[in-house]
């Protein structure tokens, strides 16, 4: 038994229950620096080469500026296999959902447009958040927040800002009382439309994946709205999911033809039973079931990155 349910991957208090029954050997869901881990995208290269792991994705938020240097270092490791990737924000009949994307042309122009517009806007609302917490009595400056982004500047850099005035003492414990909706230093930033989402990755070559399930209000209709518009997968395998919420979202996979995914949304926040990178994973065939659905649906030329077949 665990102290919580909540399956969260950053509640200390939740363990990984439903650790697979399989060698983790595939990750499709893991961060690094350009967004909000604190390691560099080679230092990830460097854990993964050291874990279970054979394939592995970097989908930092909203960015792919962490890829060029992700894929550098992977090719001194030739047992390890990079997949380019992103984690879009997205909103569908109003819930907020995140998409993990995988296989993308990273140089797509569309793609860098969107994502230029993005990164412009999570500036503007992080100054807002610091200008919220200044009028509660948490001052934290602009200059200590940059100073633990190397990348895009989101809330988990403010949090860590927070973590080091002493007004907070973790990450989950900023974002639980003041930097989630409802909370008092909250603000609502730009989202691109689910489908909208969808149609850029495609455009760029890649495919789409709901990325923790239990963080979107509604699952089931989300689903059913995208999945028409070319979604690709649902994360089944992701964050502390026990039997019971791993069998709910592989249920769903399975109505609605997805391939369960998943990965350890790894973002070395360095917490009490956090996930590392070979924990938690999809069985082995999972990249490959995936590539596969990219190329039924662009063609194999027209697939944004080009793997190795045999490495899968």
């Amino acid at each position: 038994m665990t102290p919580s349910d909540t399956g969260a991957r950053h509640d200390p208090d939740a363990l990984l229950v439903g650790a697979p029954q399989w060698p983790v050997q595939e990750d499709l869901h893991l961060h690094t620096n350009a967004s909000d881990c604190v390691k560099s995208p080679a230092e990830i290269v460097e854990i993964v080469s050291r874990s279970s792991l054979r394939l592995f994705a970097i989908t930092d938020h909203d960015t792919t500026s962490g890829l060029d240097e992700a894929e550098a270092a992977s090719e001194l490791h030739p047992d390890i296999t990079f997949i380019p990737g992103i984690e879009l924000s997205a909103e569908v009949n109003g819930d907020e959902i995140h998409l993990t994307c995988h296989f993308i042309d990273r140089h797509n122009e569309k793609l860098q447009t969107e994502l230029s517009a993005l990164l412009r806007d999570r500036e503007k609302k992080a100054e807002q958040i610091v200008q919220l917490l200044t009028d509660i009595g948490l001052p934290v400056s602009w200059d200590e927040v940059v100073a633990n982004a190397d990348g895009a500047i989101g809330r988990p850099h403010i949090a860590r800002a927070m973590i080091s005035r002493g007004y907070v003492e973790t990450v989950s414990d900023a974002f639980s009382r003041y930097l989630s909706p409802g909370r008092p230093a909250y603000v609502a930033r730009r989202k691109l439309d689910g489908t909208n989402a969808l149609e850029l990755v495609h455009d760029a070559g890649g495919v789409a994946t709901v990325a923790h399930p239990r963080t979107v209000a509604n699952i089931d209709a989300t689903l059913a709205t995208l999945t028409p518009h070319g979604l690709a997968g649902i994360e089944v395998y992701a964050e502390k999911y026990g039997s019971d919420r791993i069998g709910r979202y592989s249920t769903l996979a399975e109505r609605y033809d997805l391939i369960k995914s998943g990965g350890s949304d790894y973002h070395a926040n360095d917490t009490v039973n956090e996930i590392l990178p070979g924990m938690n994973g999809p069985p082995p065939g999972t990249v490959r079931a995936l590539y596969q659905r990219a190329v039924d649906m662009h063609g194999i030329d027209g697939v944004g990155y080009e793997l190795d077949q045999s490495k899968l």
